[in-house]
């Protein structure tokens, strides 16, 4: 057992914006080690068909497999909607972003919530369905993006464009639904950017799914008795892209643990 708790969590994404989700590791499991791999080379998942999908995040799950995982992250919204068949693959845990951002808006009783997300994600109506299924009641409200995660993943945190879209996102959102108080960031990339999203729309409150995927990493961890003992967490970085817009977000998002950043063609 000491051996099993003392491997690494895995995190995956289409690109950079898991680097939220091992943020809030950081914070919650400081004591934990990580391994990510961001396929940037692929990013975004959002526009791919669903075949592609599966075979990219099997290529990384395999990745992270061979690293001796003891539990993995699907930190991407777009992954997260085909976790039933990736969990089949594998013996360590999944957990899904989708999942516990669903039961966290549930279980906060909201009347009605908007769902920010890629093409897939929204046309796969995951939110929707399990937040339904959760809670009937609920309305939810999706507004898809077909170019701010490949943006944000690019490492254009304040450009232009970038504001652009998420005015564009807001508007054609909140047009449609004004009664509107609250938003669901369903894309990972989006919270990297969460500081525009509130400068556009002040009166919204925005839900970073990474925070309760975190938290619900470390009950799970607690619950079966592998939370680590062991000294010097690390952060391990793998991507199919290129180090320089991971060295951008890790400062935006003010990751301070020891980390390094590695090429994999």
């Amino acid at each position: 057992m000491k051996e099993e708790k003392n491997k690494r969590i895995g995190v995956i994404d289409s690109g950079l914006g898991g680097l939220t989700v091992a943020r809030e590791l950081e914070r919650i499991l400081p004591q934990e080690s990580v391994v990510y791999f961001g396929d940037n080379a692929n990013c975004p998942y959002g526009n791919r068909p669903k075949e592609e999908i599966l075979e990219l995040t099997i290529a990384m799950l395999d990745f992270l497999q061979k690293k001796d995982i003891k539990i993995a992250a699907i930190a991407c919204n777009t992954i997260s909607t085909l976790v039933e068949q990736l969990r089949e693959r594998y013996e360590f845990p999944i957990v899904s972003i989708i999942e516990e951002a669903c039961g966290y808006a549930a279980g906060q009783e909201l009347p009605q919530v908007g769902v920010f997300a890629t093409e897939f994600t929204i046309k796969q109506g995951a939110y929707e369905k399990l937040l339904k299924k959760l809670r009937p009641s609920i309305q939810v409200y999706g507004q898809s993006s077909r170019t701010l995660a490949a943006m944000v993943d690019e490492g254009r945190f304040n450009d232009t464009a970038v504001k652009e879209e998420i005015n564009a996102l807001l508007a054609a959102l909140l047009q449609a639904h004004p009664e509107l108080k609250h938003i669901i960031l369903g894309c990972t990339h989006y919270p990297i950017v969460q500081d525009l999203f509130e400068e556009a729309a002040p009166g919204i409150s925005f839900i970073n799914p990474a925070q309760v995927q975190a938290k619900a990493l470390a009950a799970l961890l607690s619950e079966r008795g592998l939370l680590t003992d062991a000294a010097a967490p690390h952060l391990d970085i793998f991507t199919s892209g290129g180090k320089s817009q991971y060295e951008a977000a890790i400062k935006k998002l003010e990751i301070k643990r020891s980390l390094t950043v590695s090429i994999i063609k």
